[in-house]
């Protein structure tokens, strides 16, 4: 009989489970594959996307480049990372398979919009420059417009102010226009659309801008200032995909402008007026009831903070944004569905900014000849509250904010002054004005302006034989919008007339438009290319609009959702336009052996909006390039990648100026006759049967450089652009019964310089740094005007009280010149003699501004240049004094890569500008009574300070622009940071989840620049006359977001 050892069994039980354990682990091994990814050189690469190609599921590589794939039976798998070119690789079970990545030039795959298709970047011979979808999806904007400033190489984009939902003003090389309509022609997914602040963010795909003649030609008669070409997501083939991207924003104010403390405005109030104000801020004793008196003296300010308005006015808010998406399709069908929901509280008092947009675009292989593509978008947005300076003139909000008395002195409290809704001691000394409580207009006036978009896109791509495709596409889209204004009783407007009273306009703006391309695409020996394009166009486009004002409402509560209430309706008024316009169109490219490009086209414009005999306009272009780098000669030159020169010319037009202006016009007034009311028409404008196009005719030279197997690109494009028979009032002879007549008569010059650069400064194991800049340089020059006409004076007008012209344009100078006197410091005593009798005399050489003045000169008063050298200050003096366009711009980008980290970094600067500010102006008028100034009047000119800065409270000429209210408006502004984190697919996988990344972004963190306003980057006046003008400019904000992005 045996005898068993437990120590025996014990082991023996052990290995068993050992080996049964190894069995199932190598059972599980055999269901699974790893392997290992590295790059040319045999370096892990870090963080490469494994997906199938067909079907569910996917990995990353580890920091040793390995992947880990469960279940693998031949399947083909997607490889794809940044930087690299994206392969497609059958695995098997096998063990230890290595894939090898190599380095992709994705700048000269990459795939441009261009009109009416699509190129290879490598193929392109004109001008373009391009954004995609990583440099826009970090920005929560309320138009993806703002996200465009510095990053495009010849694209300046200047916000108008900070108001949310305020609109952009983007210049494509220049001013091209000076009455017409000067912004760039906007096409999205092939349609033309009025803007594209109606997108999402996160729906856009790239943003191509076509900026030289040849490349924008095709669009002809509307692409006078450049074409913007927006490419929205569509669905792709493949699984299901749902992304949500939802953030939440805090908005601050950056800075606060320095005023006077109390004391400071208390002792200005005395300078001014001593008799007046004695007794008002400051008494000795008591009042009648015993009680002592507040303010005893002048030195019981020296420590009252008193009302900080713009504290009380400007607070922090926040803001939010979500996104949310669901793509994927078959084969033959694709479809994609989006919301977007962005609500912008603004940081200044009852403002705000709100949009929602919705897409849906399917895809559908209908047979295998026949493709059709449709879209139904839908955009609502609604901006509330007048802004800082939404009622303009004296009634400017951020003019009044400023201006506001700091104490209430003896008579009211800060408290009850701040609570007022119009100041107490204005109300005591004068009932017909009174300057109102700015933070209660901002909420006394009701101001909502909603717009709702739908708009409907259906086009078939028919295949009608080998290389020749027809696409037959058609565009419907319909905006109607709404303007409120409500003036409550305790707004200025209804204090003034009387009561309060209301506005609506009602605007509809139909557009639509279809189109029809004819596409051959041949080669010859293989080594030639060829595509030939015939096109026809017709579009459409009507506005009308119902305007109506009623006042004297018995209640307010129903606002503008009544007007019928108001006891005297005091406007009504309706208007209706329409234009069409014909087209015809072709365009050939040729490539031979991918050395020598050849691209030129050709279109035929009509356009209703011109008289008969010029109703069409003919603008043909033509392009060369030649790829160096494909050369034999250059093909031992190992670090050269690619080069490319480039030269093309071509003429565009614009044709969206004011319906009529090729007809008679007629105004209306109203006189009685007996008992009736008759309307009566007299003659406004005279017919221009000549009237024609604005034309611009492009020349451009550029290169392409690659080096390095993409690492670095640099792209440099140098041209000349002219504009002639720019639109002008040329000035009648009074016999002809009207004072001017609208005729083609200007031209404007544009030349420029632009550099783009992209480097792979470092692409390493974890690590990869890439960094973008642009860099454009542009001078505008006008080379006419009408017969006998040297310059071309503008009014901003921006007060009733600030009336004279301030902007001059002048033959053979830029245009944006702001025009006035230039500031030559203040009079001092050491600039007079004194005589016996105690009389001052000028000093010879000194010039006498008596006479302008309106008053004997003395020292304190402002001193002016004499320009003119007659000793005497007049008119005659007045001269350039500032320049509103920058001598350069552009922006620089630098994207860093660690393991799963990412971070952005994006600057934008603006070098040569200036600013007029016309804040600064008028919040320094110290000779206006019971008003504050800016702190900078502290340092005015006294008998005991002989300041040469500031002159003295009552020294200056009043409601007069002189250059030390122009400003350098150069800038550096830190314009977007985001850090990133993408948790590993491992993690998320366990959650279901396929992408988890959060992020934070700062934007606008800081800004340098010397100007002393809100913010240097303003724009108030939309025309090309009057850049750079600043008067009551909402501030921007700095904005700090949260967000996360989830993928299923």
């Amino acid at each position: 009989m045996k005898t068993f050892n437990k120590n025996n069994i014990g082991r023996r039980s052990l290995l068993l489970v050992i080996v049964a354990w190894l069995g199932i682990a190598c059972s599980f091994a055999q269901d699974m594959v790893q392997g290992v990814v590295v790059d040319e050189v045999g370096e892990p690469l870090v963080g490469v996307t494994v997906k199938p190609k067909m079907g569910k599921g996917g990995t990353i590589t580890d920091l040793d480049g390995v992947f880990i794939l469960p279940k693998v039976k031949n399947k083909v798998y997607v490889f794809s990372f940044i930087g690299y070119k994206t392969m497609e690789v059958r695995l098997t079970t096998q063990k230890g398979q290595r894939v090898v990545m190599l380095p992709d030039n994705k700048t000269l795959n990459e795939v441009v919009v261009v009109g009416y298709g699509n190129m290879k970047r490598s193929d392109i011979t004109g001008a373009i420059t391009s954004v995609n979808e990583q440099r826009i999806r970090n920005f929560k904007t309320g138009s993806v417009v703002e996200t465009l400033g510095g990053q495009m190489a010849g694209v300046q984009v200047t916000a108008s102010d900070g108001t949310p939902g305020a609109g952009f003003d983007i210049k494509i090389r220049g001013v091209g226009t000076v009455n017409g309509e000067s912004s760039p022609l906007y096409i999205v997914d092939g349609f033309e659309v009025s803007n594209i602040d109606y997108l999402a963010n996160s729906d856009i795909a790239s943003i191509d801008v076509l900026k030289d003649a040849s490349a924008s030609a095709i669009y002809g008669a509307r692409a006078a200032n450049g074409v913007v070409l927006v490419k929205t997501k569509s669905g792709q083939q493949g699984r299901p995909i749902v992304a949500y991207n939802g953030a939440f924003s805090l908005r601050n104010i950056t800075k606060h402008l320095d005023l006077l403390t109390p004391r400071e405005f208390v002792d200005l109030q005395m300078e001014i007026n001593p008799l007046k104000y004695a007794g008002t801020y400051f008494k000795e004793g008591k009042d009648a009831s015993g009680t002592p008196y507040r303010y005893q003296s002048i030195a019981d300010y020296d420590n009252v903070a008193g009302i900080d308005w713009q504290k009380e006015a400007f607070k922090p808010t926040w803001s939010q944004s979500h996104d949310l998406s669901i793509s994927g399709g078959s084969k033959e069908t694709q479809y994609a569905l989006s919301f977007s929901h962005f609500d912008e509280d603004g940081i200044f008092t009852n403002s705000s900014f709100e949009k929602n947009t919705g897409k849906m675009r399917f895809k559908q292989q209908l047979t295998k000849g026949i493709g059709m593509d449709a879209t139904i978008n839908y955009a609502n947005t609604v901006k509330k509250g007048i802004g800082t300076a939404g009622t303009g003139g004296t009634l400017n909000v951020l003019a009044n904010l400023l201006r506001a008395r700091p104490t209430g002195g003896l008579s009211v409290t800060d408290e009850e002054l701040r609570n007022s809704v119009f100041d107490p001691l204005l109300l005591k000394e004068n009932d017909s004005y009174s300057q109102i409580n700015p933070i209660k207009q901002a909420e006394a006036v009701h101001s909502r302006t909603q717009t709702e978009l739908w708009g409907a896109n259906l086009a078939f791509n028919v295949r009608l034989m080998k290389g020749l495709v027809l696409r037959s596409a058609a565009t419907y889209n319909v905006t109607h919008s709404r303007i409120d204004f409500f003036y409550g009783e305790n707004s200025s407007q209804a204090y003034r007339s009387g009561g309060s009273y209301g506005s609506s306009q009602m605007q509809k703006d139909l557009r639509w438009s279809t189109n029809n391309t004819l596409t051959y695409k041949g080669e010859i020996n293989k080594k030639q290319r060829y595509e030939v394009m015939l096109g026809h166009e017709y579009s459409f486009r009507s506005n009308e609009y119902l305007l109506g004002q009623a006042q004297e409402f018995p209640f307010e509560n129903l606002g503008n959702d009544n007007l019928g209430l108001g006891a005297t309706p005091s406007l009504v008024r309706t208007n209706r336009y329409e234009k069409g316009l014909l087209s015809f169109f072709a365009r050939a490219n040729y490539n031979y052996d991918n050395r020598y490009l050849a691209t030129a086209t050709l279109r035929a414009d009509g356009s209703t909006v011109f008289a008969p005999n010029h109703k069409w306009g003919y603008f043909p272009s033509f392009s060369l390039a030649w790829r160096v780098s494909e050369e034999a000669f250059m093909k031992n030159i190992k670090p050269l990648s690619n080069l490319k020169l480039r030269m093309g010319w071509g003429v565009v037009g614009n044709d969206r100026i004011s319906n009529y202006l090729s007809m008679n016009l007629y105004m209306q007034s109203k006189y009685g006759v007996g008992k009736k009311l008759m309307t009566v028409l007299t003659p406004k404008q005279l017919a221009n049967l000549n009237l024609k196009w604005e034309g611009a005719s492009t020349v451009n030279a550029g290169i392409d450089l690659g080096l390095f197997g993409g690492r670095v690109n640099m792209s440099a494009d140098f041209y000349v652009k002219n504009t002639k028979d720019l639109l002008l009032a040329q000035n009648l002879a009074y016999v002809t019964g009207f004072d001017y007549q609208w005729q083609n008569i200007g031209k404007i010059q544009n030349r420029g310089l632009e550099l783009s650069l992209n480097t792979v400064n470092i692409q390493g194991k974890k690590f990869r740094w890439q960094t973008d800049l642009n860099l454009s340089f542009v001078k505008n020059t006008l080379k006419s005007l009408q017969d006998g006409t040297q310059s071309m004076y503008s009014a901003t007008v921006f007060n009733s009280n600030f009336t004279g012209y301030d902007y001059v344009a002048k033959v053979g100078e830029a245009l944006g010149k702001m025009y006035g006197y230039r500031f030559a410091g203040v009079y001092q005593s050491s600039d007079f003699y004194l005589t016996p009798s105690g009389e001052r005399v000028l000093k010879p050489g000194v010039p006498d501004i008596s006479r302008h003045a309106g008053r004997k000169v003395e020292p304190g008063m402002v001193k002016y240049e004499d320009i003119d050298g007659n000793g005497i200050i007049d008119t005659a003096d007045r001269t350039v004094i500032g320049d509103g366009y920058p001598s350069w711009f552009g922006g620089l980008t630098n994207t860093f890569n660690y393991a799963n980290f990412d971070l952005s970094v994006i600057f934008q600067f603006s070098y040569g500008n200036d600013i007029y500010n016309a804040t600064r102006m008028f919040n320094t008028q110290t000779q206006d009574e019971r008003s504050n100034q800016l702190a900078e009047t502290a340092d005015r000119w006294t008998p005991t300070h002989a300041s040469n800065a500031v002159p003295s409270a009552k020294g200056y000429v009043k409601n007069e622009l002189y250059s030390r209210f122009i400003e350098d408006g150069s800038y550096l502004r830190l314009k977007n940071i985001t850090l990133g984190y993408t948790f590993p697919t491992r993690l998320t996988q366990r959650m279901k989840v396929s992408r988890l990344r959060l992020y934070a972004t700062a934007q606008n963190l800081f800004c340098l620049t010397r100007y002393s306003g809100y913010d240097p980057e303003v724009n108030m006046k939309s025309s090309p006359l009057m850049p750079g003008f600043d008067w009551g400019a909402y501030p921007k904000s700095r904005v700090v977001t949260f967000g996360l992005e989830l993928q299923f």
